[in-house]
């Protein structure tokens, strides 16, 4: 007898396949695809070489955040090495395209998989901490591997790693400061989606459910061990992705650019994007790089200035960039209702 089952039959627990891509992860599709137009959109808006250059740093700037994104606002670990994962994808990547003469995506993805290797080796250590412990133990694995990199050696030391090749992919080399945008670009656009797509699905959930409450998580059946080493390896990929992507494009990178105060400002980014969200941690990375970018003097102004910024946005939004969507709907709301007449009935006499 031939099936003749209903299309939109499927077992129990589970979306039959067209109506997956409408589910949990498809409803948030929409930010994403927005996100997509505007960044590539900018690239054909014929910006000069500083516009995409500084559109180069935002978009690195916004992979690593996102990365960040999904260990401190996903699962609620305070994560503050985020520059130290940056490190290894960048100077894994280099290492392996000057030296080693390998093509870029080759050697991008060994980067990626020496920070994911690393970030499986912290999530262990995060398993026995919590809190500001937790922040200063990630915080020194960064610290230690921009002191790796200080060393002098085969990595250049306090000088300077040079001259990364550009990057080529598919036999055409990446010249043009509109492609190496559109290179940075296509790849956050690719973290937005996978990233969504994670926090939609059910390891999304039970990272929620570990950043509310880490004992009744547990008591819900979620394997706290695994879900800690998975969502820092993540991180630690992102994080490196982001490196990897940027060293050839630099064509020089130096110990000082994966700092401590660039691990600072992520977690900056993070905050004021608002805990949680990948789209405001863009935003976050978009205004610290513009900020620091525009400040007269660069340096300890920047910072200064910056410092002040954060003060502001906790006293006036304490859910940061991303809380202007639901400030404005109240808003609106409120108007509303104080409209004259708005909340009057009008009932028909009958004559």
């Amino acid at each position: 007898m031939p099936d003749t089952a209903s299309p939109d039959t499927a077992p129990p627990g589970r979306l039959p396949p067209y109506r997956a891509l409408t589910g949990r992860a498809g409803r948030h599709l929409g930010p994403t695809v927005v996100a997509a137009v505007l960044l590539i959109g900018f690239a054909f808006t014929n910006p000069g070489a500083t516009d995409l250059a500084l559109g180069v740093n935002i978009g690195v700037a916004a992979i690593a955040s996102v990365g960040l994104t999904m260990t401190i606002g996903g699962a609620g670990q305070l994560a503050l090495g985020q520059a130290g994962f940056m490190a290894v994808g960048a100077y894994g990547t280099a290492y392996l395209m000057l030296d080693r003469e390998m093509a870029f995506l080759p050697a991008l993805v060994l980067g990626v998989l020496l920070a994911l290797v690393i970030g499986v080796l912290v999530g262990y250590i995060a398993l026995r901490l919590r809190g500001h412990y937790l922040a200063m133990a990630t915080l020194a694995v960064g610290t230690a591997i921009h002191a790796f990199l200080m060393l002098p050696g085969p990595l250049g030391g306090a000088n300077g790693y040079a001259p990364i090749p550009f990057p080529e992919i598919f036999g055409h080399r990446l010249l043009d400061p509109r492609d190496q945008y559109l290179l940075v670009a296509v790849t956050l656009i690719l973290v937005l989606l996978g990233s969504r797509w994670l926090l939609s699905a059910r390891m999304g959930r039970e990272l929620a459910a570990l950043r509310d409450d880490e004992v009744a998580a547990r008591a819900a059946g979620v394997n706290i061990t695994a879900r800690k080493v998975q969502v820092f390896a993540i991180s630690a990929g992102i994080g490196a992705l982001a490196g990897g992507v940027n060293a050839p494009l630099q064509t020089a990178i130096d110990p000082s650019l994966f700092s401590t105060a660039v691990s600072l400002q992520l977690f900056v980014m993070v905050i004021l994007g608002g805990l949680g969200n990948i789209y405001g941690a863009v935003l976050g990375a978009a205004l610290v790089t513009w900020l620091i970018s525009e400040v007269p003097g660069g340096g300890s102004w920047a910072l200064t200035v910056l410092g002040m910024v954060v003060i502001a946005f906790m006293a006036l939004l304490p859910d940061g960039l991303a809380g202007l969507g639901r400030l404005a709907r109240t808003a609106r709301s409120r108007w509303v209702r104080r409209r004259p007449g708005a909340g009057a009935v009008i009932t028909e006499v009958p004559e």
